[in-house]
């Protein structure tokens, strides 16, 4: 039996209503009757079903406009429908906001729908407000469920998107400042994703809408400007594709020129940025032409006929058809001055090329015969989807996870190379170690140098499109704090994060560790072997830690006394503790002991030094000279350290030289410096007319050398004073 479809708010079910916009005259009966053209009539059926369940749900609430709710999910549904999306998609739509606003839950959604609609519903189900302290904690906390619902099925973004699009059409009922923050972050993910799922015309009209909002003066302006100009020149613009066109026919081709207009938003990010006047001529705003052809092989011969027709600008060509972006797009651009000096930009593209373009990963439901076309994007996308995936194994936080994504939302990509001819798609602006880094996490790890098109380049170089690259690994080398200042891309930067969050808990543990067990040793004879079980767990149960490693990194951290947990598990109290005290001995440290030892720049200790230390919970001990003006500021309690072994470990040591300016006498120090074979690594000098002051930060071994080095110094001409700085 064939159910029938009532309309729900009103009578009319006219769906050329459906073609005049997001507006509100669009109904059930509307949407009923673009799935059915695609759809079995099982699927219309869940759909329409759908509606009537999100209807219930919402029966009742309307939205800032004053329009019922249901309008939005529907409107959503719509946008979804017109790509010719799946019955799951277009029903969790509708859905989408049944388990964030309403009682309803996701177990009844999968009772009545399938777990599938239920799962891309709580996909983009924000998590609960109440959860965070603010607002930007719970955007990011939810932007990151979503993207990891989105790594199990991409739809749950194209939902996300759908819902932006029509939300922030509907902007003009929010205050003001809520108008700035949703537009700014559409600009800032949501179009951004838009692009990554090669959906320009979604895109486009989400940069535009948020651009309106977030700046509606400097738009109507633009806007404005760009009316006028364009009126200015039509019939030179006119008679430009007229002469384009004609050139194809005789060519043999056969071609369109559609209308193109320009992306407000993209136009204003070129004119801010333009240095001097901001005017919009000839010379310096292109007349954007698009010439759609049958074929990849009509685009070359267009291309050879623009060629002939106006001079092409230096520089501009670049062919998408043979490489193209990784979202999918394929074309030939290039630019053109014309006789009269009129900047044209034409992009060449065959009529599939450009629906991909258009409709990205959606594309093949809309049109199925290019499904073909579409898969390099899906391969690309999938090859993301397991970046995202990697970068959310490194258990960063929401906040440090939707900054890596947006590293690689938002920059343009470069293409490198490997010596063997692999090729890695990389942010523009990426280092050698964003690229060993995307070749594996390990190679990155252990890099040390690079060749960049067998030249020898530093690690923090900026790669450059099309480059050849070989990494130099090191299996004793690993990632530096500094890195994360160098590398542009979410992997490397999630990577390395990962790796030195995990090492400096590592060293937590083992610092705790060895911090609790000299207090064992020197005050009760013990060690943390001799502890029971029973002790070991009495005293966790205490402190609410859930094992030895955590109250190690507790202890290390500052956050528990070595001497108090010593007490605890033994059973001591703290009045005999301080009866039989005796003067601490020194713990020991290794030079290369790692993040959870950081010798302090105010003083830089070096082997030979008397040493104290601080703990500090975010670099574990923080390693003083005793002398040190810097320790008079701190409370805290101090440990009294020494150095385990000799090493071969080169450290920084400042020196202070107080010299007359006199002609060569830099050049003496220097000179002095090399025959000692000693490196400096910075340099600054001071001082007037008369005495120079100058402050080498040299690499030496331990204060034996140091001394050797400033006793030569004093030997030095025209030197009067030489000084181990602070």
């Amino acid at each position: 039996m064939t159910k029938s479809y009532t309309p729900y708010f009103c009578d009319k079910t006219d769906t050329s209503q459906a073609e005049t916009g997001l507006g509100d005259e669009f109904h059930i009966a509307d949407l009923c009757k673009i799935v059915e053209t695609y759809m079995s009539p099982e699927d219309t059926h869940r759909v329409y079903d759908a509606f009537l369940f999100a209807a219930e749900a919402h029966d009742g609430v309307t939205r800032k406009s004053g329009e019922a709710y249901i309008f939005h999910p529907l409107t959503v549904a719509r946008i979804l429908a017109e790509m010719h999306m799946d019955a799951d998609t277009v029903c969790a739509a509708l859905l989408h906001d049944v388990i964030e606003d309403t009682k309803h839950t996701k177990k009844e959604i999968i009772q009545r729908f399938g777990k599938v609609t239920a799962d891309l519903v709580d996909g983009v189900t924000k998590l609960a407000g109440g959860e965070f302290t603010d607002r930007e904690s719970a955007a990011a906390a939810s932007f990151h469920k979503m993207m990891t619902a989105m790594i199990q099925d991409f739809r749950v973004v194209l939902i996300k998107l759908a819902d932006r699009q029509h939300n922030i059409k509907t902007l003009g009922a929010m205050p003001r400042h809520k108008q700035r923050r949703i537009s700014q972050e559409t600009l800032n993910i949501h179009a951004p994703l838009a692009r990554r799922m090669g959906m320009n015309a979604m895109r486009t009209d989400l940069q535009l809408t948020a651009f309106q909002h977030l700046h509606p003066w400097r738009f109507k302006t633009l806007r404005n400007m760009m009316d006028a100009y364009n009126k200015k020149h039509y019939k030179a613009h006119q008679k430009i594709k007229d002469d384009i066109q004609t050139a194809l026919s005789e060519n043999g081709l056969q071609a369109e020129l559609p209308i193109w207009e320009k992306n407000l938003y993209r136009l204003y990010q070129r004119v801010k940025n333009r240095k001097g006047k901001k005017y919009i001529t000839r010379q310096n705003e292109s007349l954007d032409i698009r010439i759609l052809v049958n074929s990849k092989m009509d685009c070359y011969r267009a291309l050879g006929v623009i060629h002939s027709l106006y001079r092409p600008k230096i520089g501009t060509f670049r062919d998408f058809i043979a490489t193209p972006k990784v979202y999918g797009f394929q074309a030939i651009e290039t630019s053109l001055t014309t006789p009269d000096h009129q900047l044209i930009r034409v992009i060449i593209q065959s009529q599939q090329m450009f629906y991909v373009a258009q409709y990205g990963i959606t594309a093949h439901w809309r049109f199925p015969e290019m499904q073909e076309s579409v898969q390099d994007l899906q391969n690309h996308l999938d090859l993301w989807l397991m970046q995202v995936e990697d970068i959310q194994k490194t258990q960063s936080t929401a906040a440090e996870f939707l900054e890596d994504i947006k590293a690689d939302l938002f920059l343009n990509e470069i293409y490198i190379s490997t010596p063997k001819g692999d090729t890695k798609i990389l942010p523009s602006g990426a280092t050698p170690i964003d690229f060993a880094y995307a070749i594996h996490s390990e190679v990155g790890h252990h890099c040390v140098g690079a060749y960049v098109d067998d030249q020898r380049v530093s690690l923090n170089s900026r790669l450059f499109n099309g480059a050849t690259v070989k990494i130099i690994t090191d299996k004793t080398a690993r990632p530096q704090p500094a890195w994360l200042n160098a590398v542009v891309s979410g992997k490397a930067r999630s990577a390395i994060r990962y790796y030195l969050r995990k090492t400096r808990t590592e060293n937590f543990k083992e610092m705790g560790q060895q911090l609790l067990n000299e207090t064992l040793r020197h005050y009760h004879k013990l060690s943390i072997d001799d502890i029971s079980e029973k002790q070991w767990q009495d005293t966790l149960d205490v402190l609410s830690l859930n094992d030895k490693e955590s109250l190690f990194g507790e202890i290390a951290k500052g956050n528990q006394s070595a001497k108090l947990i010593a007490c605890r598990l033994t059973g001591m109290k703290i009045g005999r503790l301080d009866k039989n005290e005796a003067s601490d001995k020194p713990l020991l440290i290794k030079s290369t002991e790692g993040l959870a030892v950081k010798l302090q720049s105010c003083c830089h200790p070096i082997p030979g030094d008397t040493l104290v230390a601080l703990l500090n919970e975010d670099v574990g001990l923080a390693v003083h000279r005793v002398a040190c003006p810097s320790l008079a500021q701190f409370n805290g309690n101090t440990f009294s350290l020494a150095w385990a072994e000799e090493t071969d470990q080169e450290f920084l040591a400042p020196l202070k030289i107080s010299a007359n300016n006199q002609y060569g006498v830099l050049f003496r120090i220097t000179s002095l410096l090399n025959r000692m074979k000693v490196n400096v690594e910075d340099l600054t000098i001071t001082g007037d007319s008369t005495i120079k002051e100058m402050y080498f930060l040299l690499q030496v071994k331990n204060t034996q050398r140091l001394q050797e080095i400033i006793r030569n110094l004093n030997d030095v001409s025209d030197i009067i004073r030489v000084d181990r700085a602070f």
